[in-house]
């Protein structure tokens, strides 16, 4: 009780009708006020706390950030594999549309005083705008990994998909992939005709500064199924004569 805790810490003590307190009690506390005072005294001299770090709010919250489409980006990147196809589409097109406002502003700061290296540097950091690529090249012959190669996509101007859906322009997958026939490749193949080609498409795009022919970065499977109904025709020809 208090008045137990009162015995315990004062030693209240009744003599000849006078009231005393124990000294080694007032000396505890005057020892604890001067060590609380000191402690707060340092901390006043602490510099204060960092700002709480800016991020980006999901979905459809207000992104507070002065590069939104590498915010978006990067969001992406954490979250691979754990969207659903209707999250992603809208993340998509939010990327696309930060992107498109991005490109708009370096072309207007480039055209005011930029010279011709410059603008060749832009024109190839521009070569793959207005695509969107799945990825399937994991393991690729020339060495090149997968999140490398998303990040020469992004630069150019490209958008990332984690998944092939219909609004994928092309899959770029690996040998590796091709020849084990991934998720990516059957979805592409199958059930959303997308056409495939390999990681030195997106490399030759960005050295060329534009847009390389995808029919030339086609795998040798796939071309081979394109040219052999005009080759089944020819040879069978001869027979129905």
């Amino acid at each position: 009780t208090h008045l137990e805790h009162l015995e315990c810490g004062r030693q209240l003590t009744s003599r000849t009708g006078e009231l005393s307190v124990d000294a080694s009690f007032l000396e505890s506390q005057r020892a604890k006020a001067e060590e609380r005072r000191r402690r707060f005294e340092a901390a006043a001299r602490e510099p204060p706390p960092p700002l709480p770090k800016r991020s980006m709010a999901w979905p459809g919250g207000k992104i507070v950030t002065p590069n939104k489409a590498e915010a978006i980006a990067s969001f992406l990147e954490r979250k691979a594999g754990s969207l659903d196809e209707a999250k992603e589409r809208v993340l998509l097109g939010e990327l696309g549309r930060a992107a498109a406002e991005a490109g708009a502003g370096a072309a207007a700061a480039a055209s005011a005083g930029a010279a011709a290296a410059s603008g060749a540097a832009a024109s190839s950091s521009r070569a793959l705008a207005g695509l969107t690529l799945a990825l399937s090249a994991g393991g690729d012959e020339s060495g090149v990994g997968q999140a490398e190669l998303a990040k020469s996509i992004r630069a150019a101007g490209g958008v990332v998909s984690n998944t092939v859906h219909k609004r994928v322009d092309l899959l770029v997958a690996s040998a590796r992939a091709v020849k084990r026939n991934t998720q990516a490749v059957r979805k592409a193949r199958g059930k959303f005709r997308t056409p495939i080609v390999s990681p030195d498409f997106v490399i030759d795009s960005i050295a060329a500064g534009s847009k390389r022919d995808p029919a030339l970065y086609a795998p040798t499977a796939d071309r081979a199924a394109r040219a052999a109904p005009p080759a089944a025709a020819a040879s069978a020809a001869p027979l129905g004569t």
